[in-house]
């Protein structure tokens, strides 16, 4: 495994100055901005690339008061890592390794699947496995990634695992069944 991704979140109005800070101290470049919105919550993002092109820091900020950045925040009392994203050659064999070790990933809707593999034909591994655990796709007619988020494992810090296959993006066709995962856990919770 590799790293991936290490993404950051900070308090609105914030992420353009951090974003500063990594391209000018560190020679970060940004690679993409995203404007992210769910049924009741969204956030925008940064994305750079280091100067060696080995990583990327996405750096994230809250668009409204309830959503999960704003939500990380107050919880957890100010900025930091949401996340850590390791790259692998084989997901399905990553998490069958990850089976029994206690670590829990997001549950994703069945019905995902059907609208996934028809937007992302081309993916080469077994569908039925890439549905017993839940991995997300995306990609086009270049290329394909497989991820799975984890659920919190130290403090606020998940997981995620990658697979890239000649794609480098971060999975944009799954925000919206991300964003749909995460708000029906906040509204569990009572958060939303």
């Amino acid at each position: 495994l590799t790293v991936d991704h290490l993404t950051n979140n900070v308090p609105a109005g914030t992420m353009h100055e951090w974003a500063d800070f990594y391209k000018n101290v560190f020679g970060f470049t940004e690679v993409r901005y995203f404007d992210i919105k769910g049924a009741k919550t969204g956030l925008t993002s940064y994305a750079l690339r280091s100067a060696d092109g080995s990583f990327c820091i996405p750096i994230n900020e809250p668009k409204s008061d309830k959503d999960q950045i704003a939500e990380y925040l107050r919880e957890y009392r100010g900025s930091g890592v949401q996340h850590l994203a390791f790259t692998t050659d084989d997901i399905l064999a990553s998490l069958d390794a990850l089976e029994g070790t206690g670590i829990e990933t997001l549950e994703i809707d069945p019905d995902y699947y059907v609208e996934a593999f028809q937007r992302v034909p081309i993916v080469r591994e077994d569908k039925e496995r890439i549905k017993a655990h839940q991995v997300l796709l995306d990609g086009d007619a270049s290329g394909y990634l497989l991820q799975i988020f984890t659920k919190n494992v130290i403090g606020p810090i998940f997981i995620e695992i990658i697979q890239r296959v000649n794609n480098l993006g971060f999975g944009e066709g799954n925000f919206g069944a991300l964003f749909r995962t995460l708000e029906k856990d906040q509204e569990r919770r009572g958060v939303l």
